[in-house]
């Protein structure tokens, strides 16, 4: 530019120069306006109907009618908002830093739509006072999915301090064919553990019960299915119930203790058979195999008994012969005889018939097959 136009030039003057920077030039500024008619878009920093090479302060509000693209950094001493839709960044190298706290609700335009991370770019914390996951009945995927490959860590962990209501609770009540819960524990490694594990820890809780299952439906209320292939020699178990209780400190009240609690009431129309407890041993031929039905030992109390029954008598199936011997111990079975008779064989294999009934006999007792 090689002049400028003044407020003190006459129009004459002012008419003749082209592409001049008007300078006001009065202290106070003055009352009138500049009004450019020139409708030149701007599309970068060198184009448009004013051009400036220089910086623009503005002490009042500026509008701009269509868009506003900025070369630099945009800094604001006050709030932003917008109307539209807004679009930070171009390119995954971009980041957006905020200092500053969120005061409102983050919701998304479409449900199901949107993901917060990825599969490769994870979010370290999330604190949260509540979550709640809803998914959609189309929704195609877990809702909630937990991958955890920290080993020494635990992949959820539920501190609750509820009192009157359960700390954690699965309702499933559309179920099929499938479970409410399944735990699968698929590792190889053969250290001791257990899969799962229920502990009620406090020693004062005198009423609390460890684990209460309820079936008001079906009928199997608990199965449990053991298997086990190994070689080496072992002593396998399929259910273990170890109850210990230990000398009190002090008192001298009465306890009872049942290692196996079994009530069973049953009551039907039509014919109806109750059995408190069904044993079905079976063994195999493949080595030398003994099976036995029931093993009960019992002793170091004041009194011992192995076994007592009341309301009803004992049934033994008749046999042809006694089993083997077994050192120490005593056979009482039912020969196949017309009529059967009850019998008894010693250690040595000689069998007696128990003509008379009514005698107090202490024995350990082999059914036989």
């Amino acid at each position: 530019m090689s002049a400028n136009v003044a407020l003190s030039d006459t129009f004459d003057q002012w008419r003749v120069k082209n592409n001049e920077l008007l300078v006001m030039t009065q202290a106070d500024g003055s009352s009138n306006f500049i009004k450019l008619t020139n409708t030149t878009n701007s599309t970068s920093n060198t184009t448009g109907s004013i051009i400036s090479t220089g910086g623009i302060g503005i002490s009042k509000s500026m509008v701009i009618g269509e868009n506003l693209n900025v070369h630099g950094n945009i800094h604001a001493n006050g709030n932003i908002t917008s109307d539209g839709s807004i679009t930070l960044g171009d390119a995954g190298t971009d980041n957006i830093v905020f200092t500053a706290d969120i005061n409102s609700s983050i919701i998304p335009n479409t449900n199901g739509a949107f993901d917060i991370g990825n599969s490769t770019q994870y979010w370290s914390n999330g604190f949260f006072e509540s979550v709640k996951l809803s998914a959609a009945s189309d929704l195609g995927m877990t809702a909630l999915e937990i991958d955890a490959n920290d080993a020494d860590q635990a992949a959820l962990t539920i501190d609750g301090e509820q009192t009157t209501v359960a700390v954690m609770r699965i309702d499933a009540d559309a179920l099929t064919t499938n479970s409410a819960a399944v735990f699968d524990d698929n590792s190889a490694d053969t250290s001791a553990r257990a899969s799962v594990q229920i502990v009620q820890d406090n020693a004062a809780a005198l009423a609390a019960t460890a684990l209460k299952i309820q079936s008001d439906g079906g009928i199997t209320g608990m199965q449990i299915d053991k298997n086990y292939t190994d070689v080496s020699a072992a002593t396998v178990t399929g259910l273990h119930v170890d109850f210990d209780r230990t000398v009190p400190g002090s008192g001298t009240a009465a306890f009872t203790d049942i290692g196996i609690d079994l009530d069973v009431t049953s009551a039907g129309l039509g014919v109806t058979t109750t059995t408190g407890l069904d044993i079905d041993v079976v063994g195999a031929t493949s080595g030398t195999h003994t099976a036995v039905g029931l093993d009960v030992t019992v002793g170091s109390a004041d009194v011992n008994y192995a076994a007592k029954f009341s309301g009803g008598g004992i049934m033994i199936k008749e046999q042809a012969n006694a089993d083997t011997d077994i050192a120490a111990y005593g056979q009482l079975w039912v020969k196949s005889s017309t009529p059967n008779t009850l019998q008894f064989t010693d250690d040595a294999g000689k069998d007696q018939a128990m003509a008379s009934i009514g005698k107090s006999v202490a024995l350990s007792i082999v059914f036989g097959s």
